[in-house]
């Protein structure tokens, strides 16, 4: 796979596809302190091997210069544990490129120093825990490998150095093979971790797309399901809606022990209307009236197109006085809608509303509920429309549709 140029550079500092949440990931990583005090260990043995086998005179500075290795990496370490909100990855990725070279200078004195006087054994022993060392640090490189590779030639270059100035230039295309060995060991490292954080960020991104279609799928459902129980022309539920909404409310109000109240309301002579104005102006006619009586219930109340020029409301928790009141104010309202910017600038037009109420210990289905309201509402239309009419007051012994 072919990686961008843009993203090896931004690895080569730290910066793995510009993303902050993997950098402080990696510098959490890279300012651990455990493959330093590692390094230490290493170095002390190597130490003490060569003071073994004989009598460096540097071997004091050789351990002074290790503990301030070990000691800055420590201050460093805190330091970026107590880093504030507001600092950058970039300030922490400057920071670590310059503790690493400080590393990379400070391991390189420790072993040069003991390179100085080191007997034969003890500096094959020295320069084998050098390549070790550079070997680790090129183990973590494919995270920051400019950093990682400043840390690593400065501490081959110190040791290179000494050994050269004692006379040893074999040492020399030994340590340039093994640097370019190096270099294409990091670099396949840094393929493979950018293979891999190409490959999450296509994952997250499909997955992001994945969410966002879903989404999009959800409240597409949405408005179809609301569309299916929507009336088209005024907008208010349908009658399904309205189905749905009295078998529920009315089972919560038997089950709670709750008042319950249902209003058929029908719009007067409106046959005539539509003969007279046209069935343009009795859709306006409809939707204006259901506009109304949106504006005129109380937020708790469902208003329905039951349907043609009939409407129904459901009044949850509302006794029979109180539907009464309801239902005068839906009356009034409706007679007040303005109608004169309809084809022809009809008049107003009424309603009767019939009601049919339920009391809170009372036990009653859907059906007949809504066939008492029925009788309320032919009972209003046969007084002479545009009034309210209840259940309770139709003679229980004759029913007036007969």
């Amino acid at each position: 796979m072919l990686v961008p140029f843009r993203y090896l550079l931004q690895s080569a500092v730290g910066r793995e596809y510009g993303s902050d949440r993997y950098g402080w990931s990696m510098l959490d990583d890279l300012f651990d302190l455990w493959p330093h005090v590692m390094a230490a260990i290493a170095i002390l043995l190597t130490a003490l091997n060569t003071y073994l086998l004989g009598d460096p005179q540097y071997i004091v500075w050789c351990v002074a210069a290790l503990a301030v290795q070990l000691v800055a990496r420590a201050i460093a370490k805190l330091a970026y544990r107590g880093r504030g909100s507001t600092d950058t990855i970039d300030r922490w990725l400057r920071v670590f490129w310059f503790a690493a070279a400080g590393s990379g200078l400070l391991w390189g004195l420790s072993l040069s120093l003991l390179l100085i006087d080191a007997t034969p054994d003890a500096r094959v022993t020295i320069l084998t825990v050098g390549c070790v060392m550079v070997q680790s640090a090129s183990a973590r490189a494919y995270m920051a490998p400019f950093p990682a590779l400043s840390q690593s030639g400065l501490m081959l270059a110190m040791l290179l150095g000494v050994t050269v100035a004692q006379g040893d230039l074999l040492i020399v295309p030994i340590c340039v093979l093994f640097v370019l060995f190096q270099i294409a060991y990091i670099r396949r490292l840094i393929k493979l971790r950018l293979a891999q954080m190409q490959a999450e960020s296509e994952k997250n991104a499909l997955l992001n797309q994945l969410e966002k279609t879903n989404s999009e799928l959800k409240h597409a459902n949405e408005r179809l399901a609301r569309h299916a129980l929507t009336d088209g022309l005024t907008g208010l539920p349908n009658r399904r809606h309205f189905d749905r909404s009295l078998s529920d409310l009315l089972a919560r109000a038997t089950r709670r022990s709750e008042t319950f109240s249902l209003v058929l309301i029908d719009v007067d002579q409106f046959k005539r209307f539509n003969d007279t104005h046209g069935h343009l102006a009795g859709d306006g006619c409809l939707a204006a009236v259901g506009k109304a009586m949106a504006e005129t219930i109380r937020g708790t109340d469902v208003i329905a197109r039951y349907g043609g020029e009939e409407f129904a409301l459901l009044l949850p928790q509302t006794g029979t006085e109180e539907a009464r009141a309801l239902a005068e104010n839906l009356r009034r309202a409706i007679a007040a809608v303005d109608l004169s910017h309809l084809p022809g600038s009809p008049a107003p037009v009424t309603a009767s509303l019939g009601i049919a109420s339920k009391a809170a210990a009372e036990t009653i289905g859907a059906e007949q509920l809504i066939a008492q309201a029925d009788e309320a509402l032919y009972a209003a239309k046969h007084e002479g429309r545009d009034c309210v009419r209840h259940a309770d007051d139709l003679p229980r012994e004759a029913t007036l549709r007969a």
